[in-house]
């Protein structure tokens, strides 16, 4: 099957990636800005493009590490405020791809097949924890005059507390809120059409229920990110849930050899173009926090 590739489709699919990338530097941009952390839009695609290049060649979303570091020696801003952001992007895109995923399972009437049931209830749950985040709170607490070992324990507890914080400052700014989802909204949308191409340029046809359910569970699967790029995890989920997507194992291999292929190519030459500056940034960038 790989050897019939059409590369009009591998092209188009490069300029998803390369979008998405840059869909993703914009949202790190509009949330930092709550922090008043003003980064430049530039600088949000470079950092996108580190956390992207993280998760793929390293295993337990290195990336992420990778960029809270860069952020707190660079802008200052603190870990717990980047796991409030963090927390924020996780729950938009658990809540988004969760309805289109129901949405899917309905448009291709597949609740009468295996698994069907579990996934619904599954998107479900996954609906009702996004939304009952927007109401979780965690109050400051003393911590003092405890002894040694419930002070260590109120002490972790006011880790959750700080980042309680910054997310009621994401969620309070309604403005900002919108803008931020409609980010993760497009992200989602330019994902589907990746997969699309993906299935075209194998010449897979694939109904759009198909490529949407296909799209959601490889977006949900990275939560489950333990190995480089969750390289073997997205493919287990795939091949689950094939009956129900409406491919063969052999051509979700497939695609999953384009899909890692062309995020290979994308990484490597964004890195090639990008690579030094994003180093001289990072040192200029630390040299000078260090010196304020």
């Amino acid at each position: 099957m790989l050897l019939g590739i059409n590369p009009i489709f591998i092209i188009f699919l490069v300029m998803i990636y390369v979008l998405t990338i840059f869909t993703n530097g914009l949202f790190l941009k509009i949330s930092t800005s709550l922090f008043d952390k003003r980064i430049r839009i530039g600088e949000s695609v470079k950092m996108s493009l580190v956390s992207s290049a993280g998760n793929f060649f390293a295993p337990a979303g290195s990336g992420l590490g990778l960029r809270a570091i860069y952020l707190k020696k660079s802008y200052g801003l603190s870990y717990s405020d980047y796991v409030s952001i963090v927390l924020c992007n996780y729950i938009l895109v658990l809540f988004v791809n969760s309805i289109l995923g129901l949405i899917s399972l309905f448009m291709l009437d597949s609740f009468a097949r295996p698994g069907s049931v579990i996934l619904g209830i599954f998107f479900v749950v996954l609906i009702v924890a996004s939304i009952g985040t927007l109401f979780i709170r965690f109050k400051k607490v003393d911590v003092s005059t405890t002894s040694h070992g419930i002070k260590w324990i109120k002490v972790v507890f006011s880790v959750f507390v700080k980042i309680s914080s910054g997310w009621t400052i994401i969620i309070k700014n309604k403005k900002v809120a919108l803008r931020l989802f409609v980010v993760v909204v497009v992200n989602t949308c330019l994902i589907t059409l990746g997969t699309y191409f993906i299935m075209s340029s194998l010449g897979i046809i694939l109904s759009l229920a198909g490529v949407l359910l296909f799209s959601v569970l490889g977006a949900l699967s990275l939560f489950i990110n333990i190995t480089p790029g969750n390289l073997g995890i997205k493919e287990a989920v795939f091949i689950a849930f094939s009956s129900i997507i409406g491919l063969t194992t052999p051509q979700i291999l497939s695609a999953a050899l384009i899909d890692r292929a062309v995020t290979f190519i994308v990484l490597l030459l964004l890195w090639i173009a990008y690579g030094k500056s994003i180093y001289a940034s990072m040192s200029t960038e630390s040299h000078a926090f260090d010196q304020s």
